[in-house]
């Protein structure tokens, strides 16, 4: 799960938090009147129920805001309510009690939920609240409680072993999921929908609630990569060559980015590259720096290395929105390429004069 969990999973934990809280609150409340269980403290059980029943329901319909606490927080919030059970077990019989077995539900969210380095100290503090009534039940031992609470511990930290390896699992495959979803797999570097969602946020992290005002804004340079002509590579030297050629690209291209821009291809010549603070000189020294590095020859290569176009946009100069900025891009870049057309065109033609 990483170091934080994301807002909508935080949300989701305090609503499946409350759920559970709520579900205690209704045992112990039924459980009170039926026929076998322990009658002491009546008033006491359906005091704390009706609390922990009204904590719950704050917690499922937002009330308490859990979706706004860091995940240490939540952590915390659990290892000091975990006790609040043990209580109602001490109310509602000990080493009889018919509320310890709702000990596994706080077990499996606690293994869900929370990396392994908060899943094992809460499954070893549910650990030692099931037993606690050896210390205070004189009938615990006659009632047989110390071999099930035996096998309930070992029950305990083996789920916890069992759903800790099962949640790493999940991420990682969650995450080879997100690469396979985010990166183009020719070139390894950023896809369009990866490049949309990178854009779409540096602009909303600018423009959206939380920016700073105007005149302070970071500016972002879009730079629209072409390979010239790449459809005469395919057909001089093959598909398996023009691959190469743009994985060469991707290559080249990234080689001059500084750590902070991100590189796509957007589509079958084309790259993009979002360059945060770059802007005015800088932003088109680094188209320069860019073109020059995919277009660099290099003797006895085996593979060709054709010229690059490239079109600018600098936010906000140019547009304060994703369709303006790659608009402006585009038609900066194919003026670009007009005007490499034309000075190939020329020294093809000054070649054929010197042949004659």
């Amino acid at each position: 799960m990483g170091t934080e969990a994301p807002y909508d999973e935080r949300s989701r934990m305090g609503r499946i938090s409350g759920g559970l809280w709520i579900l205690g609150a209704l045992i112990g409340i039924v459980g009170t009147f039926l026929p076998g269980a322990s009658h002491q403290d009546v008033a006491i059980v359906l005091a704390l129920s009706t609390a922990v029943l009204a904590y719950g329901v704050g917690s499922v319909t937002g009330l308490i805001p859990w979706e706004d606490a860091s995940l240490r927080a939540l952590a915390i919030g659990m290892v000091v309510t975990i006790p609040v059970v043990g209580v109602a077990i001490y109310l509602t019989g000990a080493s009889i009690s018919y509320v310890e077995p709702l000990l596994v539900c706080s077990l499996l969210y606690a293994a869900l939920f929370f990396p392994a380095r908060w899943a094992w100290p809460l499954a070893v503090e549910l650990v030692l609240v099931a037993g606690a009534p050896l210390l205070y039940d004189d009938t615990a031992i006659d009632n047989a409680f110390l071999p099930r609470y035996l096998a309930l511990a070992a029950g305990f930290l083996a789920v916890t072993g069992v759903m800790v390896n099962l949640k790493r699992h999940l991420v990682e495959a969650e995450a080879r999921q997100r690469q396979i979803a985010n990166r183009d797999p020719l070139t390894g570097v950023a896809n369009r929908r990866a490049f949309d969602s990178t854009l779409r946020g540096e602009i909303e992290a600018r423009t959206g609630l939380t920016a700073r005002r105007q005149s302070d804004e970071e500016p972002l340079a879009l730079l629209i990569v072409d390979v010239d002509d790449f459809k005469s590579v395919n057909d001089d030297h093959g598909h398996q060559v023009g691959d190469a050629v743009l994985r060469q690209t991707a290559t080249r291209a990234a080689s001059v980015l500084r750590s902070g821009d991100e590189l796509a291809r957007i589509g079958g010549d084309e790259f993009a590259i979002i360059a945060p603070g770059a802007h005015g000189d800088g932003a088109h020294r680094l188209a320069a720096a860019v073109r020059d590095a995919v277009s660099r020859p290099e003797p006895d290569a085996e593979l060709p290395s054709p010229r690059a176009s490239v079109g600018v946009a600098v936010f906000p100069e140019d547009g304060r929105e994703f369709e303006t900025l790659l608009r402006v891009a585009d038609q900066r870049l194919l003026r670009t390429k007009s005007k490499n057309a034309i000075r190939a065109e020329r020294g093809r033609g000054g070649d054929t004069l010197r042949l004659l």
